[in-house]
């Protein structure tokens, strides 16, 4: 399946994408409910056996360590996050429940991560695993199955169980998450965003009303009083080098170039186009000129402006 712009889910052929960059974390304990209630962005009182939540990890600034989707398992609670956050992330969370009866146990290499994508995905999956998904989150057999779209699956299994054939390379993933804007946060961002700054409000990541948790007091002054001013874009364009999370993007104003943002991820399309996933600030203008720092000749310009309308869960 080649890799296009906006094709994925559509596509008639199923692409099954091999996913190594996520860690699974296993929590057990009988404190574990309440100790993540307190850390964690979301409202864990929401999580039900056929649901997951997406949620922030923060620093007492209200700085992220993480970007994780939460689920419940026969063991307590799975955590899937960028497999290059984990060491600090994990620190953190164990220094705190020192206290408490919780457990953090690393069990990425247990298990195996990867997506089914396009039209046909829930059929393909069904086939695969032998059951069939129809609530947003399903556990069986040491198998769970996300389901991100209607036709986007995330699966983390045990991995002695082989992966389907044909397996396509991480890029489809990076296409898929940057596309729906989903961000995908890597180590060199901890302790740099706000979870606003990330569209964690706008993804139902946030609850606003659940009580404290670690950094909640920053989180919550930027939404009742309006102070987030960065937000997470989607831009397309071309450069001779793909970006990488460690560049910055400059914005042209006038007959000058002035820092605009901070790149988070980017894929190369197979048609040459490259898509960045960039933290910019709220009010770009949707014609802006782009580009990378460094790279005087990539042009790049955003694509829909994201939504601010924050979740449900004020």
């Amino acid at each position: 399946m080649s890799l296009l712009p906006n094709t994925l889910t559509s596509s008639p052929s199923t692409a099954n994408i091999a996913v190594q960059s996520l860690a699974v974390i296993q929590v057990s304990g009988s404190d574990a409910e309440q100790f993540l209630q307190g850390q964690l962005t979301c409202d864990l009182k929401q999580l039900t056996q056929h649901n997951w939540q997406l949620c922030g990890h923060c620093d007492a600034k209200g700085k992220l360590w993480s970007v994780s989707r939460i689920a419940r398992n026969e063991a307590g609670f799975i955590l899937i996050q960028n497999r290059s956050t984990l060491a600090k992330s994990l620190a953190q969370l164990q220094k705190f429940s020192v206290f408490s009866q919780v457990n953090f146990t690393d069990v990425s290499e247990q298990f195996s991560t990867y997506v089914v994508v396009g039209a046909n995905a829930k059929s393909a999956i069904a086939t695969q695993l032998g059951f069939t998904i129809h609530e947003p989150y399903h556990y069986q057999q040491q198998t769970s199955v996300f389901a991100l779209t209607e036709n986007a699956y995330l699966l983390v299994q045990p991995n002695n169980i082989a992966l389907p054939e044909p397996i396509q390379n991480e890029r489809y993933w990076q296409a898929l998450q940057i596309e729906h804007d989903w961000p995908i946060m890597e180590d060199v961002h901890q302790e740099t965003f706000i979870p606003q700054m990330l569209n964690l409000d706008t993804l139902g990541a946030i609850s606003f009303k659940k009580g404290c948790y670690i950094g909640q007091e920053t989180v919550a002054r930027m939404h009742y009083k309006g102070m987030n001013k960065r937000r997470l874009f989607q831009l397309t364009g071309v450069a001779k080098s793909t970006p990488t999370p460690t560049d910055q993007l400059e914005v042209k104003l006038g007959e000058n170039w002035r820092r605009a943002g901070a790149v988070i991820s980017a894929v190369r399309y197979d048609s040459d186009v490259i898509a960045i996933q960039a933290v910019l600030p709220s009010d770009i203008e949707a014609t802006a000129q782009l580009r990378i720092k460094g790279q005087d000749d990539s042009k790049f310009t955003p694509c829909q402006k994201p939504d601010e309308t924050e979740s449900i869960n004020e």
